[in-house]
């Protein structure tokens, strides 16, 4: 029986991942960081690791090691399976000093081991590099490419069976993107082509491999220094190895809103727009509204709220009874985070979302709740250590895909 497909990420994740260091970027920029940038979610802390100087380049080295326990590991409504399981996470940038123009070289691993349920043990990886030239002191080039093993995770969307050999699925990506962007005084865009390929290296035949090649743009307008007003284009085309009913499609979502930004303090934007999705197959046009809304804001210097809304189509591939493909999915997800720095070694966060996912066909709908509590203490710039309980819901059709699960993990961190 072949088993779920997926290109795009499962509901947005309860805990955000400290941030790699980015390559320079010498766009125009204000001269504070940008709301986002000065999140205390997000930016860096007060002492920031130094890297080691290779040449004209310096190497950032991160280690995080997990000790979990998980009380439902196959995300199953009886039946549950309990294990604790350990993960090393070890990684590396190599960013250019360079006054002009960027690269960054990257390398990251997730080595996670099941005490008991050792099937469900896997190694992922990632290799990649993205870079920058500044053509003008307005115009910039960027470019990245990668390749990622990775292990999907029990509960993603779609995930209603689990392959051949009832093991993790495990799925090599590879990514190339290029953009060209563009920052005036009034007018700021970019557009860009990007290609992925998808392989099941195990739980699932060859068969599901495809590619995705889509082409996205923004053309913005500043009406004032803080306020703009944008149109997203973008298009999208599916190609798989062996094509059949709701494979192979292409479509199109185009949104236009508006934009807000103060400088540190508040940066929002909003736009709706319309979607609509064509197969080569049987399966009928799929179209509706399109919405996505951001928000980052820092009431004070050490709370921070990160807020997003969107719906769209997401190429997501659930199979029913059988090996009937039952189609792909229309996604609506909300999300909420805030994050609290009492003093300046310790921050604590909590977040909460929900996601839906409708497929047509059969009938298929998913409803996620995931909700998630923990800390980070910083002992100094190169160690850190903190707790997190992470709580996750689905309600499914069929019922029996329904599950809850509940998590509890201790991370401890080093970076230089």
């Amino acid at each position: 029986m072949p088993a779920a497909a997926q290109y795009t990420a499962p509901p947005p994740a309860p805990a955000p991942a400290p941030d790699q260091p980015a390559p320079k970027r010498l766009a125009p920029q204000a001269d504070e960081p940008s709301a986002r940038d000065a999140s205390v979610l997000r930016r860096e802390r007060g002492d920031p690791p130094d890297g080691f100087p290779i040449g004209s380049f310096t190497f950032f080295p991160r280690l995080e090691v997990d000790g979990e326990y998980d009380d439902n590991v196959y995300r199953t409504r009886r039946n549950r399976k309990g294990d604790f399981i350990f993960r090393a996470r070890p990684s590396f940038t190599l960013a250019s000093d360079w006054g002009q123009h960027a690269l960054a070289l990257y390398a990251s691993a997730d080595v996670t081991r099941y005490i008991d349920q050792s099937k469900e043990s896997y190694v992922g990886f990632a290799v990649g590099a993205r870079g920058s030239v500044d053509i003008t002191d307005e115009w910039r080039w960027n470019t990245n490419a990668e390749f990622a093993r990775v292990g999907l995770g029990r509960g993603s969307p779609g995930l209603l069976t689990t392959g051949f050999d009832g093991r993790r699925q495990i799925v090599n990506v590879i990514t190339a993107a290029t953009e060209l962007a563009y920052n005036g005084d009034l007018f700021y865009g970019r557009i860009g082509p990007r290609f992925r390929r998808f392989e099941y290296v195990r739980g699932v035949s060859t068969n599901e491999n495809f590619n995705v090649y889509d082409i996205s743009a923004r053309l913005g307008y500043r009406i004032t220094p803080e306020l703009s007003v944008f149109i997203d284009p973008s298009y999208e085309w599916v190609r798989y190895d062996r094509n059949g009913a709701f494979r192979n499609n292409q479509g199109f979502d185009i949104r236009g809103g508006v934009a807000y930004d103060v400088t540190r303090t508040l940066t929002a934007e909003l736009g709706f727009g319309y979607f609509r999705r064509t197969y080569s197959g049987i399966g009928k046009p799929q179209d509706g509204l399109s919405f996505l809304g951001r928000l980052f804001w820092n009431p004070l210097d050490n709370v921070s709220i990160e807020a997003e809304a969107r719906r769209s189509f997401s190429q997501y591939r659930a199979f029913g009874l059988g090996t009937a493909a039952i189609g792909n999915a229309v996604e609506t997800s909300f999300s909420l985070r805030a994050g609290w720095e009492p003093f300046d070694p310790l921050l604590l966060d909590a977040g909460v979302s929900y996601a839906r996912y409708r497929y047509e066909g059969e009938g298929l709908r998913e409803n996620f709740w995931l909700f998630d509590v923990g800390a980070k203490y910083f002992f100094n710039k190169n160690f850190y250590a903190g707790p997190r309980y992470l709580y996750e819901r689905r309600n499914a059709k069929p019922r029996s895909a329904n599950y809850t699960d509940n998590r509890f993990l201790i991370t401890l961190g080093a970076q230089f």
